[in-house]
């Protein structure tokens, strides 16, 4: 009996772990389905996300240069928050074009999280003491330091940015640029 008491405590457990880590829900923005909190890459893969996602992850063709590069880099360390709307047409291009990119250079979806923000995220807990300006914005850390952003758009492209930003190399987005 204890042996089974033991195993239905360690289930409930690894459960209710997992779903601290992915706790979203789907709002509606003009009349469509948003999500909103921290998911997985699963819930983009799934309709009604799932077009867009698929789509724009499957068309995207990265640097194999860039993403050669990024491949033999010491990605220990790194962990990126990415901040976007499943309603913004910029998250729906970048988002899955850096999916891509991560999963081919060796990038671990424990490496990433993304956070899917309500329309008006200005209030948002989720953005809360993050200047989130724009969606989507890549927060890349090295060591738990902040390394750069990625915002709204790649400078050059995800692969070609994340490469500068992880090498070290000097990386100011033209959002952080001042006039």
């Amino acid at each position: 009996m204890r042996p089974l008491r033991f195993i239905l405590l360690l289930a409930l457990f690894a459960a209710g772990c997992h779903a601290a880590r992915q706790s979203y829900h789907t709002e509606t923005y003009k009349g469509k389905p948003i999500l909103v909190g921290q998911i997985p890459v699963v819930a983009l893969q799934k309709a009604p996300y799932k077009t867009w996602f698929e789509e724009n992850y499957n068309e995207y063709q990265p640097d194999t240069v860039a993403l050669g590069a990024l491949k033999q880099l010491d990605k220990s360390g790194v962990h990126i928050d990415i901040y976007m709307g499943t309603w913004c047409p910029d998250s729906r291009e970048h988002v899955p074009h850096f999916v891509r990119v991560a999963r081919a250079a060796g990038i671990s979806e424990k490496q990433f999280r993304i956070f899917a923000l309500p329309r008006h995220y200005g209030e948002s807990p989720l953005v809360k003491g993050k200047n989130i300006i724009r969606v989507p914005t890549f927060i890349v850390y090295k060591k738990d330091k902040e390394a750069a952003r990625i915002i709204e758009y790649p400078m050059e492209s995800i692969e070609r940015d994340l490469l500068r930003i992880l090498r070290g190399e000097h990386y100011v987005h033209d959002y952080q640029k001042q006039p």
